[in-house]
């Protein structure tokens, strides 16, 4: 049973990368002066999703000698619920700047949230996710 709920942790990241993609692509599309920071972004979140594509599919593998490292990444506030959170809190941000909130005041533009200082931070985070995932990928 844990294994399930840990796919579905897993699964979650995978889903909540697809939206900030998503909303990345909308960005990219409307708001000319973040384009950079949001090619960055959309480039990294990409790459965590690869990582946690094959994290899933060793969640899924049921003859897979790794399951202690799958039980160990999806603990109570493991590194999963972690990425997680941390993917949801950037959606959040995303979303107020997004079209729903500026159609709200009568406006059609978007604002990108993000200066590039903040972009890098975000960065890093996702990296250090990757990089954990990666290495539980590879231990």
């Amino acid at each position: 049973m844990e294994v399930v709920g840990g796919a579905a942790s897993v699964i979650a990241v995978i889903d909540i990368s697809a939206k900030i993609l998503k909303l990345c692509h909308t960005y990219i599309a409307e708001v000319k002066e973040a384009r950079k920071d949001i090619q960055r972004l959309r480039i990294e979140v990409t790459s965590l999703q690869d990582v946690m594509y094959d994290v899933k599919d060793l969640a899924e593998d049921p003859n897979s000698s790794k399951r202690s490292v799958f039980s160990r990444l999806n603990q109570d506030n493991g590194p999963a619920q972690q990425c997680k959170r941390d993917l949801k809190l950037l959606v959040e941000q995303l979303e107020l700047g997004g079209e729903n909130e500026m159609r709200r005041f009568g406006l059609r533009a978007l604002k990108w949230p993000f200066s590039s200082k903040d972009i890098d931070k975000r960065l890093q985070v996702i990296n250090g996710h990757k990089a954990t995932f990666t290495l539980a990928l590879t231990s």
